[in-house]
């Protein structure tokens, strides 16, 4: 063979490669852009699913060959992890985000993404979260859910959305002394800037007040479901101060202890569920009110499942 002969054959090859590359990088590009940028997802792992959905619809694409390109032997490892019943390593991170032609910000988000996802501890997730924040910020992007999450994040916004009505003349500071746990003046003012930024409350021409229709939801948000969490946290810590600092005839605190089936818990979530519902009846049609209140139920285990893991004593 002669040498010529060689060096040509070297650049047909470097030129099928760099075909290739671009074919897949800009079939990659093409499905990114058919899809919703994944700075607005709060899942990586349907992000992931997404992905792999819309070019298995274009080109018939199989987890075994999505898994190949991310550099893993299993053919069903990516399915894995989609399904969350595996996570992804920091090198795997990087070797799916390359297979999906991620680059730039949406590369830092993913990333900072799928930390957010696998972290375990409530108190890192907040933290990661803020670094969430970050990104969308100085890239000017509305992050999903965000104003579900500030909502959520204290105890006072809430209060404020059903006081404030009954107040508008008082001032921040004012407001703030009628709260039975105390708060800031300044937190109060922020909190009141947060309702009306997000529909909560509105603020009429004579400076009243007034809670608007729209109502906010926790949803199937992954970064509202944090937040909410601190809620109940924070509401729970309330009622316990509540033993010392609140009159008996001021509040109600009952508990109760028992053994259930499954069968049994399912009916008691039901009837706590029917409850809930006739005391937010209660409360719409009452037209008197003078005071708000919370309202915290509690249905936890305090064992384990005592029919599993050996013989019963």
């Amino acid at each position: 063979v002669k040498k010529g002969c060689l060096k040509c054959d070297f650049k047909q090859i470097l030129a099928l490669l760099y075909h290739k590359i671009v074919a897949f990088r800009s079939k990659n590009d093409y499905i990114l852009y058919c899809m919703k940028p994944v700075t607005e997802y709060q899942n990586f792992r349907v992000f992931i699913r997404d992905f792999y959905t819309e070019r298995k619809v274009r080109s018939g694409f199989t987890w075994r060959e999505f898994a190949r390109e991310a550099g893993y032997s299993s053919p069903v490892f990516l399915k894995l992890v989609c399904d969350g019943t595996a996570n992804l390593s920091d090198a795997g991170m990087e070797r799916v985000a390359e297979a999906m032609g991620l680059v730039g910000v949406d590369l830092q988000y993913f990333r900072t993404l799928v930390r957010f996802n696998q972290e375990k501890d409530a108190a890192k997730k907040r933290e990661i979260f803020k670094e969430l924040r970050a990104i969308t910020k100085e890239n000017e992007i509305t992050l999903v859910g965000e104003d579900q999450y500030d909502y959520y994040e204290s105890w006072v916004n809430p209060v404020l959305r059903e006081m404030a009505p009954y107040v508008s003349d008082s001032t921040p500071a004012q407001m703030a002394d009628k709260l039975t746990f105390g708060a800031q003046a300044a937190e109060v003012k922020k909190a009141l800037q947060l309702l009306q930024r997000v529909g909560l409350l509105n603020k009429t021409a004579d400076g009243k007040y007034e809670q608007a229709s729209k109502a906010i939801t926790t949803g199937n948000l992954e970064f509202t479901s944090l937040s909410v969490r601190e809620m109940h946290r924070q509401m729970g810590e309330l009622a316990i101060r509540s033993l010392d600092e609140v009159p008996v005839d001021e509040r109600n605190v009952s508990g109760m202890t028992f053994g259930v089936s499954e069968e049994a818990y399912q009916r008691i979530t039901k009837e706590i569920a029917d409850f809930r519902r006739r005391i937010t009846a209660i409360a719409m049609q009452d037209t008197n009110e003078n005071r708000i209140y919370r309202l915290n139920v509690q249905l936890f285990p305090l064992t384990k499942d005592l029919k599993k893991g050996g013989d019963n004593v």
